[in-house]
């Protein structure tokens, strides 16, 4: 060779390598100018097609085993949904995908199966491309001419290198993506966890407002209570203590010149002073029975039921199984004004025929249940308008205080169902009988 005809040779070979280095360096700034995956797909396939003067061609993603296809430029749309999948290993494509290296077909007019998909979109030259990141294959670049070309191994090598640097804009693409859909899932955990914290938020503030509403309508209950106290020990016992005082003055004037109606004075001022003593005991049990703190929360609900019977005009029975026991003091007033006003709630508003009050001790735990055969309500509807039954909300918390819980069962013809299901504690005092049925004064 000339020298002349050497230098010629070595400056195409110059002006190819210098095109092949700005065809990488084109498809890399074009590949590395966005995150989105699909259009770093979309950029490389078009910068392959215009730097390797090619005319059509597509991209396919590796995904669960098959090789799908997710862009595609200058193909019918027959081809696309031909080859929307494919198995890696089938035809050119799968065999460069699974091989992971860049298969040339320079020639398509010579392969014998001209009803392949390429040949059918009258491609004369075909060329799969590996797309490749730091270890593995995970897709194909598929481009076409529609006139024959020859590829040397300079060629092959830069679709080498173009496969690795989309691979890596790919890779990076895919890691942003997946780091968006994180943020994504972090963002929506947060705003699920704000709305909860402001949930909780109301809640507590809904709580709290219950709260001093109910302490407000326990301060009034209280004063009513004082007040109704007052007006009987005025009204009541006052004048009773005043005819027996006067019962008894008689009774000493008379007693020496008329000894018998002396005595008939007596016994009147006897009968007032009975009176008086029912008229306190009644007074005492309104502030707090004595049953309670001397025999425990059984006794003090037979007075209770006996005492709500007679008053109601409701027959109300008591039934007790287990063995009956003594346990903390501030728990059995509690349950005790639970099911007080359980009682005072029921002989309002049930219109019920009947109603019982069972007392189960079992094991470390006492269930306390009220229930009737009255009217019943919407529990839901209740639930909505928490303000007007202060009551029930009352009765919860009073059962939260002591680490019980209570339930409320409720439906509009069939009755009511108060449960208070409370820790018994440390080991206490038996007391009274257990398995017993104490229908009280009504006979129910």
């Amino acid at each position: 060779m000339s020298s002349a005809s050497n230098i010629h040779h070595r400056l195409q070979e110059c002006e190819r390598q210098h095109r092949q280095v700005a065809a990488l360096h084109a498809v890399g700034e074009a590949v590395n100018r966005s995150l989105d995956l699909d259009e770093v797909l979309r950029v490389a396939l078009e910068r392959v097609i215009e730097v390797l003067e090619l005319d059509a061609g597509s991209v396919r993603l590796i995904q669960d085993g098959q090789l799908v296809l997710r862009e595609a430029r200058a193909v019918s749309a027959e081809f696309v949904a031909i080859e929307q999948t494919m198995p890696l290993g089938v035809c050119q494509c799968g065999q460069a995908a699974l091989r992971g290296e860049v298969l040339i077909t320079e020639d398509l007019r010579l392969d014998p199966d001209r009803s392949l998909p390429c040949a059918c979109e009258r491609f004369a030259t075909v060329l799969s491309v590996p797309v490749q990141t730091t270890d593995q294959v995970v897709g194909i670049v598929h481009v076409a001419s529609r006139r024959p070309r020859a590829f040397d191994q300079a060629d092959r090598e830069l679709l080498t290198a173009i496969g690795r640097q989309i691979g890596i804009a790919i890779e990076r693409a895919q890691f942003h993506q997946a780091l968006k859909a994180l943020n994504a899932t972090l963002e929506a955990r947060v705003a699920e966890r704000t709305r909860e914290l402001e949930a909780a938020r109301q809640a507590l503030a809904q709580q709290a407002d219950a709260l001093r509403r109910i302490l407000a309508e326990e301060r009034r209950i209280e004063e009513r209570t004082r007040a109704r106290i007052a007006h009987d020990l005025h009204d009541g016992v006052q004048q009773l203590i005043v005819g027996a005082l006067f019962e008894a003055q008689a009774a000493r004037d008379l007693l020496a010149t008329q000894p018998d109606l002396a005595g008939q004075r007596l016994a009147s001022a006897q009968a007032l002073l009975r009176r008086i003593e029912a008229e306190m005991r009644r007074a005492i049990y309104s502030l707090r029975p004595v049953a309670l703190d001397t025999h425990g929360l059984v006794p003090a609900l037979r007075e209770l039921v006996a005492g709500f019977s007679q008053a109601g005009q409701i027959p109300c029975g008591l039934r007790v199984t287990g063995t009956p026991q003594r346990f903390d003091p501030d728990a059995e007033v509690a349950a005790f004004r639970i099911v007080q006003e359980a009682l005072n709630n029921l002989a309002v508003h049930s219109r019920a025929t009947y109603a019982e009050v069972s007392v189960h001790f079992a094991g470390r735990q006492v269930v306390v249940e009220v229930s009737d055969n009255g009217v019943g309500f919407d529990l839901a509807a209740i639930s909505q308008a928490p303000r007007s039954h202060l009551g029930l909300i009352g009765m919860q918390e009073r059962a939260e205080s002591i680490g019980g819980s209570l339930a409320i069962w409720s439906q509009p013809g069939c009755g009511t169902r108060v449960t208070l299901v409370a820790p018994l504690g440390e080991p206490g005092v038996s007391g009274g009988e257990g398995n017993e049925t104490d229908p009280g004064s009504a006979g129910g």
